[in-house]
């Protein structure tokens, strides 16, 4: 599965599940999260998490 992030400043980037769990813990307790704790995480930062369809992981 496959996740975007945009940071709101312009900055948005293509993850998968393991990145975004360790982007959620830089901004989060430190501790092992799951990914919707890591959503919640970059959320509660002002970060959008949007979940990419199976159509833009292959690239069609």
């Amino acid at each position: 599965m496959r996740f975007l992030i945009d940071t709101g400043d312009g900055f948005r980037e293509r993850v998968n599940e393991q990145e975004l769990i360790k982007w959620g813990e830089s901004f989060g307790i430190g501790l092992e999260m799951t990914l919707t704790e890591a959503i919640e995480a970059l959320e509660n930062v002002g970060y959008k998490v949007e979940r990419l369809e199976e159509k833009e992981n292959i690239g069609e």
